[in-house]
């Protein structure tokens, strides 16, 4: 892996080398360019990559904004990812069903290979291992 600086083309450029492909090939593709992980405001889809250097690039929302729920429903938030996962649902149709379930971040920990999403406050979270390809 060689260290560059992550940019917004960077970026999308490893979004559209794992376009059709299940979620850890993305995983992959954003190791590759030296991505250490990564957190995404559920509410408006803004994205902070933090590189493996320490590096950051933030990257505004992109949806229309909406609010999160305060209530943390751990089981409708197992459902939404796994309804996503399956490819019942999009991008932006599993972000809202996670919002609608209480969470408000998520973070993608690339050299723990997990996904923790997180509620109103740091007491609810729940955690997803990244499978490796």
């Amino acid at each position: 892996m060689h260290m560059v600086e992550l940019t917004d083309d960077l970026i999308k450029s490893a979004e559209e080398r794992s376009k059709g492909q299940a979620y850890p090939f993305f995983v992959k593709n954003l190791k590759a360019i030296g991505v250490d992980n990564y957190e995404i405001k559920v509410g408006n889809h803004k994205r902070t990559y933090t590189s493996v250097i320490g590096d950051k690039l933030v990257i505004p929302g992109d949806i229309p904004e909406f609010e999160c729920a305060e209530t943390f429903e751990l089981e409708s938030v197992k459902t939404a990812i796994k309804r996503n996962q399956e490819g019942i649902t999009d991008y932006p149709t599993f972000l809202r069903e996670i919002g609608a379930a209480g969470i408000h971040t998520y973070v993608a920990d690339l050299s723990g290979m997990k996904v923790i999403y997180q509620g109103p406050n740091s007491e609810y979270e729940y955690e997803e291992v990244i499978p490796e390809v």
